[in-house]
């Protein structure tokens, strides 16, 4: 006789009809995590701090504690060397923080070349010596920029003395403290800057008295340009790279050098570039047509690809890093792209373009939860009422969804706590979502139609928790219950609209008041459906539980709303057979 066991459970498909689902499916899933094979009850978003005076910020990110907001979309990233140091793009022109300071990342190249000047007496007998020089910024961070243009070339000879002159102290507020002097010099190699004093800033003319073998380091900055001032979307990538795009150009920066985006490692792509993706030495490059994979370990020996998928991004702020992949949305659905650039569309057996497309992807806010891709959406529907909520899709291994009552309206991923941050429309609120510590929510879950191949009786049923829950989530519950009862204590001065004819039409079910429901610690609420009707509710987890007799059925269902964990529920016709299991 057949047996109904459900355990490992998975999220929605909706595209799939309910009785061709996988066993474990779900024609239902709300306010659930599904990561750990039980039905576990998502947390709810816990207050973290309080943005002074933001309420609209479409960025948030958090820095050496400290939290900062745009109210545009901006990306950032610590420096690959110094982490106190932050680099970010899409406010004005590219910028660097540092303890509470900001700083245009441009660091400019001296505009003019040095004046040189040759005294002294020569030695007649000696061969002359060709010269030119340049000299370079050097702020206070180590920071070098490129050199200026090459000085007119002069010939030396021992016994004279060149004096340059013409030093400029640098741009003000890039906190620009040394001036790095070089001097040309022939080798069998060829001939090359390198250098021969460094001083302050604010030194005036310098006199070379080096000799010709005191020469220092080669130049390293003459190819180092400053980034441009569209430079938008910057991503960190291995090897102290980082990447960012203007246009249709990405741009990459020296080794471990932020401020420096030399045009000799720039590449382009045929359309406009949307956002970037960086997977350690791979770069997924999302544009309003085909996207781009560009790989290397270092910026001078990156390679472009062109991906064959027609799959244009449609919304930066949805570009998600998910470690194992770049999710990205498209009108067709989320699309996800691996570091050797396998490419897929992760949504095929949960949206068709039109499901999809009702979910505003072009304007939803997108991160990820435990490695699952986490979309917010907040739209407008056809009869001007407004939809919000979340999306948890699961593209790692098999596709599944599941669905959560919170919106957002800027999000951050924080790889330090690996928690997901966000905040509201209207609200200078930073949430932390899923908060390990936050009340667990009331879920519910509802199982795929059980088509049988004659009709049966079900008799006997048994739900299994997973996990008692701990003392500290004990306390939460009992925590909140006080909250309710004090809320509703507050509601008997004539609040409670129960009266007959006291509500409006449609605003509330008959009976009803607006008295909260208490939380309980385990409440657990399980409906039998048999032939689409409910037949039986239990709410007695541990043991096995008698069904209703007189009757049978083919088609069986089951649905479950609680706020414990459930590992197991199974239906069998007899007692003997579920005791088998």
């Amino acid at each position: 006789m057949p047996v109904i066991r459900l355990s490992g459970f998975a999220g929605e498909k909706p595209l799939l009809n309910p009785r061709l689902l996988p066993e474990t499916a779900a024609t239902a899933s709300y306010g659930v995590r599904l990561d750990d094979g039980a039905l576990t009850p998502m947390r709810s978003s816990k207050l973290i701090a309080t943005l002074d005076g933001a309420t609209n910020a479409q960025t948030i990110y958090q820095h050496q504690g400290e939290w900062l907001t745009w109210e545009k979309v901006v990306h950032a990233a610590p420096g690959p060397v110094a982490q106190d140091r932050l680099y970010y793009t899409g406010d004005g022109a590219p910028k660097m923080r540092l303890d509470g300071v900001v700083y245009d990342l441009a660091l400019p190249r001296p505009e003019e070349a040095l004046v040189v000047g040759v005294t002294g007496d020569a030695d007649e007998d000696a061969d002359p010596q060709t010269r030119t020089y340049c000299y370079t910024l050097v702020t206070s961070f180590g920071e070098e920029s490129a050199p200026c243009s090459a000085s007119e070339l002069v010939d030396w000879k021992p016994g004279q003395e060149v004096t340059l002159s013409g030093f400029s102290v640098g741009p003000v507020g890039r906190s620009v403290t040394l001036q790095r002097i070089y001097r040309s010099q022939t080798a069998t190699s060829g001939t090359y800057f390198y250098l021969i004093a460094e001083r302050a800033v604010t030194e005036g003319d310098f006199v070379d008295t080096v000799d010709v073998d005191d020469i220092q380091d080669a130049l390293p900055s003459q190819q180092w340009d400053a980034p441009p001032d569209g430079l938008s979307g910057l991503v960190s990538m291995a090897n102290g790279m980082m990447a960012a795009f203007f246009g249709r150009t990405v741009y990459f920066c020296e080794p471990y050098r932020p401020h420096a985006w030399p045009e000799t490692y720039t590449m382009t792509v045929d359309a406009d570039i949307v956002g970037l993706g960086a997977l350690d030495a791979a770069l997924i490059v999302m544009t309003k047509g085909r996207p781009y994979i560009m790989s290397g370990t270092a910026p001078d020996s990156v390679v472009s690809r062109k991906l064959e998928a027609p799959w244009p991004c449609i919304n930066a702020r949805a570009i998600v890093d998910l470690g194992f992949a770049i999710c990205y949305p498209t009108k067709d659905g989320l699309v996800q792209v691996g570091a050797d650039g396998s490419i897929s569309l992760a949504t095929t057996e949960l949206f068709s373009r039109e499901t999809w497309l009702e979910f505003s992807p072009e304007t939803a806010v997108a991160g990820q939860d435990r490695g699952i891709y986490t979309l917010f959406y907040d739209y407008l529907n056809g009869e001007a009422q407004r939809l919000r909520g979340c999306l948890l899709i699961n593209v790692n291994a098999a596709q599944y969804l599941s669905r959560v009552d919170e919106h957002a309206s800027a999000v951050f991923v924080s790889e330090a706590d690996a928690s997901l941050y966000l905040t509201r429309s209207d609200d200078p609120q930073v949430l932390r979502f899923n908060d390990p510590d936050g009340l667990p929510s009331t879920f519910y879950w509802r199982s795929k139609e059980f088509m049988l191949v004659q009709p049966v009786n079900m008799s006997a049923i048994l739900i299994d928790l997973g996990r008692d829950n701990d003392p500290a989530t004990v306390r939460l519950i009992e925590e909140e219950r006080e909250r309710v009862r004090q809320e509703n204590e507050s509601l008997f001065n004539g609040d409670l609209d129960s009266a007959v004819d006291e509500r409006a039409l449609n605003t509330g079910a008959i009976g009803s008041d607006n008295l909260l429901a208490l939380p309980r610690t385990e409440a657990i609420t399980c409906n039998i459906y048999a032939d689409g009707k409910v037949i039986a509710s239990k709410a007695i987890a541990g043991q096995i539980l008698r069904l209703p007799a007189g009757f049978k059925a083919r088609k069986w269902q089951i649905d479950v709303s609680a706020n414990s964990q459930i590992s197991q529920i199974a239906i069998a016709s007899s007692v003997d057979e579920l005791r088998g299991q």
